[in-house]
């Protein structure tokens, strides 16, 4: 059957979902309301109407950034993330020197900020473990891998997905320089975000980021853009 990997921090749906809409895999648990991937491991599992048996395994956060005058005099900035339907699993925050000290207003910068924050989002204790417990119980299952939680980060941004996927490795061989000898943008984010996942890696969580298009992160894409312009 395979399995959906985690290859280099990049997620990849397993080969069984081949031909699925994307959309089709991110899945809404209608008792907790939370965003997941589809589990190839519970393929006959995944579709909504399942309810309370949709497997919990992988938590899934939208996140993107926005930023009006990018980079010039008077930008302005801000974030969403959301990793559920309810508004108590959606955010929408302004950028300021609470949030990112001293850094310059871009889009880029806020994109990098939102990933950040989608994961400790999805690591926040928030009263959910008996019901993800409770919901992988009923899966019953033998397959030692779903003991461990995977969290997924789902953004637009190109960016953020090559970024600290395949940009950071190399810059850090290079000894934190681009392959023109510069110093890398913004490299200040990715050694949070590194930082960050580096830490749940040694908690046994697996980390992946998912690079999708924007129609399907309409949702963060709303909330960051509600944050800069209201």
């Amino acid at each position: 059957m395979g399995k959906s990997t985690f290859v280099d921090r990049k997620f990849t749906f397993c080969p069984s979902f081949d031909g699925v809409p994307l959309k089709d895999l991110f899945v809404q648990c209608p008792d907790c309301t939370r965003f997941f991937t589809a589990c190839c491991g519970h393929r006959d599992q995944y579709l909504p109407e399942d309810g309370p048996n949709l497997c919990h395994h992988t938590r899934l956060a939208f996140t993107d950034g926005a930023c009006s005058n990018n980079g010039r005099y008077g930008a302005q900035s801000g974030l969403g993330v959301t990793i559920g339907h309810d508004d108590d699993y959606c955010w929408s925050i302004p950028v300021d020197d609470t949030v990112d000290f001293g850094g310059a207003r871009t889009n880029q910068r806020a994109e990098l900020l939102a990933a950040i924050e989608g994961l400790k989002k999805l690591n926040e204790p928030r009263d959910m473990e008996e019901h993800f417990a409770l919901v992988n119980d009923r899966m019953d299952d033998d397959d030692d891998d779903m003991e461990r939680f995977c969290y997924v980060v789902a953004t637009d941004s190109e960016y953020v997905v090559k970024g600290i996927t395949e940009w950071f490795p190399s810059w850090r061989n290079r000894g934190w320089r681009t392959s023109e000898g510069k110093k890398p943008a913004n490299l200040d984010l990715f050694l949070q975000l590194d930082d960050l996942t580096s830490g749940l890696e040694q908690d046994r969580i697996l980390v992946g980021f998912l690079h999708i298009r924007r129609e399907f992160n309409q949702k963060a894409d709303d909330l960051a853009k509600r944050a800069v312009y209201n």
